[in-house]
C-alpha cells in the first residue's frame, strides 16, 4: 500500500427506528446513539477513508426507518463513503425502497464490493429472511470467489453481519454466527487470498478472534451490550454502546474500540429457551 496506514470506522447493530415509533424491544435511543457516533467521527484528526455499518441497520426493517438512517448520516455533514451490510433484523424490501441507488433487486442478497484507497472491500449478505443465524443463499459463494479473484494485487476486507463459527462442534450456537456449513464454505472460498480481516456484529459484544489466521472483529454496536460475564447462566442486555476505529498497516489490522458513556445496567433479560425454540421451529419448517 502506498500510504503508511488506512483508517476506517466499524459500526454495527444500529437498530434505528423511524421517529415516533414505539418499540419495547429497543433498550436505548438508537437514533441518538448513531448521531453520537457520527459526532465522534467528526472529531477525528485522521479522517477515516470510509465507514462500515455491518448490519441490523434498523430494528424492524421498514422503509421509513432506513430513510431515518440515511437522514442521520446526511445531517452529520461527514463526506465519507458508507458501506452497508444487512442483518437478521433488516428487510431487503425496506432497504431497497430507501436506498434504490444502492440496491434494486430485493429478491437477491445485498452483496457488493468496491476498492477504496488500495483496499478491496467485499460485503456479503449473511442474513436469511426469518432466520436469526447466518447462511449463504445459492450463488453467493460463487459470487464471492469471482470477486476475490478480482484485483489480485490488493488486500481484501470482508464485511458480513454474522461472523464465522469458531467452534464447529457447537451446533446449538449456530444462531449467533454463520452456520457450520456456511463457515466452511467461507473458509474454502478465501483460502489463499490476502484477507486482512472480517468485520461483523450480531452478538452485541466487542470480540476479536483469530479464524484460520484471519482477524474477525465484532462490535458491541448501538443497541445494547451483551453481559458477557453473566453467560451462559443469564442472557442480559446492558446499557453499553460504541464503535471501533480500525487502521490497516502493512503489518496488519488494528482495532480500537470506542465506548460511549454507559452505566452497564441491565436493560433487558433475554429468554434463551425462546431463542432455541424459535430456531428449532424454523429447522422443522424447513425439513
Amino acid at each position: 500500500m502506498a500510504q503508511r496506514h488506512l483508517t476506517f470506522i466499524h459500526m454495527t447493530d444500529l437498530h434505528v427506528n423511524a421517529s415516533g415509533v414505539e418499540d419495547d424491544m429497543l433498550f436505548n435511543d438508537t437514533r441518538e446513539t448513531l448521531e453520537r457516533t457520527l459526532e465522534e467521527i467528526g472529531r477525528m484528526d485522521d479522517a477515516p477513508a470510509f465507514i462500515v455499518a455491518s448490519g441490523d441497520l434498523t430494528n424492524r426493517g421498514d422503509p421509513e426507518a432506513y430513510r431515518t438512517v440515511a437522514e442521520i448520516f446526511a445531517a452529520s455533514g461527514l463526506d465519507i463513503p458508507v458501506l452497508f451490510a444487512l442483518g437478521n433484523h433488516d428487510k431487503r424490501e425496506g432497504f431497497a425502497a430507501a436506498f434504490p441507488e444502492l440496491y434494486t433487486d430485493a429478491s437477491q442478497p445485498f452483496d457488493h464490493d468496491r476498492v477504496i484507497d488500495g483496499l478491496h472491500l467485499i460485503t456479503l449478505d449473511s442474513s436469511v429472511p426469518n432466520e436469526i443465524g447466518g447462511y449463504w443463499e445459492a450463488g453467493q459463494i460463487d459470487w464471492l470467489k469471482d470477486r476475490l479473484a478480482a484485483h489480485p494485487d490488493l488486500p481484501k476486507l470482508l464485511v458480513m453481519h454474522h461472523a464465522p463459527m469458531i467452534d464447529l462442534t457447537a451446533s446449538d450456537m449456530e444462531w449467533e454466527s454463520l452456520s457450520a456449513v456456511a463457515t466452511e464454505e467461507l473458509r474454502t472460498a478465501i483460502a489463499g487470498h490476502d484477507v486482512v480481516g472480517i468485520l461483523s456484529g450480531h452478538v452485541h459484544m466487542d470480540r476479536v478472534a483469530q479464524w484460520h489466521g484471519v482477524p474477525v472483529i465484532i462490535g458491541t454496536g448501538h443497541h445494547a451490550g451483551t453481559d458477557v460475564v453473566a453467560l451462559p447462566g443469564a442472557f442480559n442486555m446492558l446499557d453499553a454502546t460504541g464503535f471501533a476505529v480500525c487502521q490497516l498497516f502493512p503489518a496488519g489490522l488494528t482495532t480500537t474500540f470506542v465506548a460511549h458513556p454507559q452505566t452497564r445496567e441491565v436493560r433487558h433479560r433475554l429468554d434463551m429457551q425462546l431463542i432455541l425454540d424459535h430456531i428449532a421451529a424454523a429447522k422443522t419448517a424447513a425439513e
